[in-house]
């Protein structure tokens, strides 16, 4: 307020020298001081513009009016300043404004224009009696504001430290106010009529606020604070407890153009959110973008990647709870697209060495692209055999218009995350080349950094597309691969899945003693349904069959997979017999097979020890493996995996309950294995993995035999009688 053109003489000046200085600013609750910069938006005064009772805009507020006048005349003072200040301060008291600060320049210049006038004081002096009687410091004096001197510096300094001081006092009571408020709105979140998006647009508010004073870490906070109440309420919704406003963000998809990040403000997504339009998606692709832009701003891109991750999952886990009606493909398009934008906003503020540093940070989100690229692949018949029919193809052109319009920020990007996409579902040799490119990609990222099983997954991944593209060739290296690692480990089920696979891959490519030697493990392995068990058991004795008849090549198949020895019970008990006598034998098979089997002999090749003092060494020899009454127990062995995973400690499983800290209620509820770094070691040497193709039978001084027999699923005793 005051003289228009005083200001915009001295503003160049003002808003140059104003944020140079910083001041420590000083909150309530106990928060730790810091120092900021004061930067201002100066507005001519106008009563319009002064908020109206009960409106929380805090980005509008006038923090601080001020008067400017150079007047030194009393006459004119009298005149006109005076009733002028006295109008200004009148429309500041009824809005309730205490904020205030009268600025009077003095000028050399003007006092020799002026002859007979008093001193210059005298105006301050009027002014400071008739408006500041009990704030004095509310009226100040500038100095030759525009002449070089020291004493215009002087008075400079002098009149921005009050300036800056006001402006923060009044700052921070203001702020102060402006959080109560908000938290007293959040506090009336149970009430009916409630509101998020308005909430949202509040305390957003805070955040935009916080950002133009540089404090980028409580900005984010107060989108994180956001972030968690939203998702706290969506939980609730799915144990039943849903709030009436959670209703908006139900509307069915019918857009995923994934995230947006390479504008500061996503201004369209914050209009759907104020106007109470935006879908679940659209919501947590504006919070993410806002969290994205503050996190960049700290210099924590990697924290954006590890963010992006849990956002993309918690999004697809968020849409089931909430039952959001999703077109097939949908998410998966968002997802991708999403993946690469965060992949691509990061390269846009790191350089390579950066990004090549930590890749473990980003491997995830590569990961997580090649997947549903290609769940999109199989999805719009990209991999099938005889490629997309005209179903797949309607399918593909629906995907493609949900993603709308290409963005203005990408349109002259030769790989932007949307031109992948099309590309990619525009034809099988496009999608084929992007999908292996993320595929290795992906592989080698993990490779690097040591992630051997993750990167043994997504070769699994490319067996099956391999499979699927008739290239059972490729699809063995990977399958090998994974079971090599599945065995040194022990991972049962995964081992079982991937020897199904591999069985496939051997029976296309002919290779007959691999295929029944993996055909034989899988219909031993309990974790098969019988049917599929079954399958695999006639596979092999179909082959016999037929090389029976045949009078074909002999595939020696290793017993461990067909049968266990379990024990062994020697007649006399201590196996030692006399010349003529007689030696019996009954030995304890378990059959892992699903079905009885028909067995032309079973034999055993015994070894007789004519040697001196062989008696005492036999003895010897039961003593020390503590035979009882002649049986010899065999130790229960896994087929299929190495012996030296029985050295592997127990699991330590714990409990482990989390409550909340309010009200002590059970928020979850999980197990713990507390020495997951024993078990999960890897394995450096394969050896004890080679398990050899084919067994070399060594003829004894003596054979036992047993012809035409019925080996039954489970346990079978034979016995054998030698002279």
């Amino acid at each position: 307020a005051g003289d228009q053109n005083l200001f915009t003489s001295l503003y160049p000046t003002l808003s140059q020298q104003l944020p140079r200085e910083p001041m420590e600013w000083r909150r309530s609750y106990g928060r730790a001081p810091k120092m900021i910069h004061l930067e201002s938006n100066f507005v001519q005064f106008k009563e319009e513009l002064l908020p109206k009772e009960g409106n929380k805009a805090l980005l509008t507020f006038p923090f601080l009016h001020i008067y400017w006048t150079e007047c030194c005349d009393t006459e004119v003072y009298k005149t006109t300043v005076k009733d002028d200040i006295t109008k200004w301060q009148n429309v500041l008291k009824a809005h309730n404004s205490v904020d205030w600060l009268i600025v009077v320049v003095e000028s050399d210049a003007k006092k020799k224009n002026k002859t007979n006038i008093l001193p210059r004081t005298s105006i301050v002096d009027k002014i400071r009696n008739d408006f500041c009687n009990k704030q004095s410091d509310r009226c100040v004096v500038l100095s030759d504001p525009l002449k070089d001197s020291s004493r215009s510096q002087e008075s400079w300094n002098a009149f921005l430290t009050k300036l800056r001081t006001l402006l923060l006092m009044s700052f921070t009571k203001n702020l102060g106010k402006f959080e109560d408020d908000m938290r007293t709105l959040r506090e009336k979140r149970t009430e009916p009529g409630w509101s998020f998006c308005e909430y949202f647009m509040v305390q957003e508010e805070l955040a935009f606020v916080f950002e133009m004073l540089q404090q980028f870490e409580d900005a984010l906070v107060q989108y994180d604070e956001l972030d968690a109440l939203f998702s706290q309420y969506v939980v609730n919704f799915g144990a039943g407890d849903g709030a009436n406003w959670l209703t908006f963000f139900c509307q069915p998809v019918r857009s995923w153009n994934g995230l947006i990040l390479r504008k500061p403000i996503d201004m369209e997504k914050r209009e759907l959110i104020q106007n109470q339009e935006a879908t679940l998606l659209d919501l947590r692709s504006y919070l993410f973008s806002r969290q994205c832009t503050l996190l960049i701003f700290l210099q924590r891109p990697w924290e954006v990647s590890q963010r992006a991750l849990e956002l993309l999952h918690n999004c697809v886990q968020e849409l089931k709870l909430l039952e959001v009606s999703v077109p097939p493909g949908a998410l998966d398009c968002w997802v991708f697209l999403s993946c690469l934008e965060v992949l691509q906003r990061i390269e846009g503020c790191c350089d390579r060495a950066q990004i090549d540093a930590n890749v473990s940070h980003t491997v995830g989100l590569w990961s997580y692209a090649t997947e549903k690229l290609k769940s999109l692949g199989y999805l719009c018949g990209l991999v099938s055999e005889k490629g997309p029919n005209s179903e797949d193809l309607n399918r593909t052109v629906d995907l493609l218009a949900g993603l709308g319009a290409e963005r203005p920020e990408t349109a002259n990007a030769s790989q932007s995350p949307y031109k992948k996409l099309k590309e990619a579902l525009s034809s099988v040799e496009a999608f084929e080349k992007h999908y292996l490119d993320l595929s290795h990609a992906t592989i080698e990222m993990y490779t690097n950094i040591g992630r051997i099983r993750s990167a043994k997954l997504v070769g699994k991944d490319l067996a099956e597309f391999y499979m699927r593209k008739k290239g059972p060739q490729k699809a063995e290296i990977y399958l090998q691969g994974a079971l090599k690692t599945y065995l040194a480990e022990g991972w049962a089920l995964l081992v079982t899945h991937t020897r199904k696979q591999l069985a496939e891959c051997q029976k296309h490519l002919g290779q007959i003693e691999n295929y029944l030697q993996t055909s034989s493990l899988l219909a031993g392995d309990n974790h098969l349904t019988e049917d599929e068990r079954k399958s695999f058991c006639r596979e092999i004795l179909d082959f016999a069959n037929q090389q029976a008849e045949n009078q074909g090549q002999k595939v020696v198949l290793p017993m461990h997979s067909f049968a266990q020895l379990k024990t062994l019970h020697f007649d006399p008990p201590n196996a030692v017999v006399h010349v003529g006598g007689m030696l019996s034998i009954e030995l304890t098979l378990l059959s892992q097979m699903p079905i009885p089997v028909q067995v032309d002999q079973i034999a055993i090749h015994v070894h007789f020890s004519i040697e001196k003092n062989s008696y005492r060494k036999t003895a010897e020899w039961l003593t020390k493996h503590k035979t009882s009454n002649g049986v010899i127990s065999f130790p229960t062995e896994v087929a299929g995996f190495p012996l030296s995973r029985n050295n592997l400690p127990a699991l330590e499983l714990y409990e482990m309950y989390e409550r909340s800290p309010s009200d002590n209620s059970l928020n979850t509820a999980g197990i713990i294995c507390k020495n997951v770094h024993m078990l999960l070691r890897r394995q450096e040497s394969s050896s004890s993995l080679d398990i050899p193709s084919g067994v070399t039978l060594e003829d004894g001084a003596h054979v036992l035999k047993c012809n035409d027999l019925i080996l039954e699923p489970g346990v079978n005793k034979i016995t054998f009688n030698t002279q």
